[in-house]
């Protein structure tokens, strides 16, 4: 159970052939625990010392089982609850399931900030209709709204990551807080699936290492980018939110986004998974913030009919003495 974990958490993605434990299954490890069963029969004790050792790995460990630990924002912070999915999976024919479902979490939610991965202009205009949002988009499917002012929109042209087959939607927004002026970086990053999908067909095994290698490439590029392209400039407040397509223990994610605060990380309780498969989950859309601005709470909501969870985020601005 040990080596499994350490092959998640410390390899990851540094070595091409974990990529499948990184975004893979990781309950079916509970399988390990068979392992204990001949030992009951003989030394009961030992076992049951090795099983309690197993669990917190298996739980904390393996499947990222968070625990709220972020201390909660003064009574003098500004509030603000963030709203982030992804809403380009699912199955055929839930375009309108997927709009209907979206406006109606917004009046039940009541979010300041959205973020929309894989965004169309429906639910755009749908948000727009209701009169009191500021509404962005991008040629990359990112879709951006506020309650609060925009002082500024701004997307990086994606065409250098598109020649290369990647994702490459980066955007920045400058909105006008209560407490002052606050920036807001909003992503889709490259997807490991098609490498994941080369590791099921048997064809592919003399070029798995190659594609694979060149997909974790990929997508170490467009962290790096997109980390320094959304923090140029002035130093403000900052939120990163998106589908990173990355799990905190990638070493993509730690490299390059691991110095910001993750909200689920601080302030959620369970596994967080906002990406689902048939069979198991993974928990790569976040919600990041810089070190003065404080996670009150993070939750997963319910399924809008596509693969991904909207994650929420209630937050704490600092006060500063620029307010807007």
């Amino acid at each position: 159970m040990f080596t499994a974990w350490v092959l998640v958490a410390a390899l990851g993605d540094r070595v091409w052939w974990t990529l499948p434990l990184l975004y893979g299954p990781r309950w079916a490890t509970v399988l390990l625990f068979a392992g204990l069963l001949p030992a009951l029969l003989f030394a009961r004790r030992s076992a049951g010392e090795a099983g309690l050792l197993m669990v917190p790995i298996f739980v904390f460990g393996l499947l990222d089982y968070q625990l709220p630990y972020d201390r909660l924002g003064s009574q003098e912070a500004t509030s603000l609850r963030v709203l982030e999915v992804n809403l380009g999976g699912g199955g055929r024919g839930q375009r309108e399931t997927k709009v209907s479902a979206f406006l109606a979490e917004i009046e039940r939610s009541h979010p300041q900030l959205i973020v929309i991965a894989e965004c169309s202009s429906s639910i755009a205009d749908g948000i727009r209709q209701k009169g009191d949002w500021f509404v962005e988009t991008s040629n990359t499917r990112l879709c951006f709204a506020s309650r609060w002012p925009l002082l500024a929109w701004e997307e990086r042209d994606p065409e250098d990551f598109w020649k290369m087959n990647g994702a490459g939607a980066i955007a920045r927004a400058t909105v006008a807080s209560p407490a002052g002026t606050l920036r807001v970086g909003v992503l889709h990053l490259e997807t490991p699936r098609e490498a994941l999908q080369e590791f099921m067909d048997l064809s592919s095994i003399p070029t798995l290492g190659d594609v694979t290698r060149s997909n974790i490439a990929q997508r170490e590029l467009e962290s790096s980018v997109a980390r320094e392209w959304i923090f140029s400039g002035e130093e403000l407040p900052t939120i990163v939110v998106g589908d990173f397509n990355l799990p905190v223990e990638s070493a993509i994610y730690r490299r390059h986004w691991g110095d910001l605060h993750n909200a689920f990380s601080r302030s959620g309780f369970g596994t967080g998974y906002t990406k689902h498969t048939s069979f198991w989950g993974s928990r790569i859309d976040h919600i990041l913030t810089t070190a003065d601005i404080v996670s009150d709470k993070a939750w997963t909501g319910q399924s809008m009919g596509s693969d991904h969870l909207p994650l929420f985020a209630d937050l704490s601005l600092p006060a500063r003495a620029d307010p807007n």
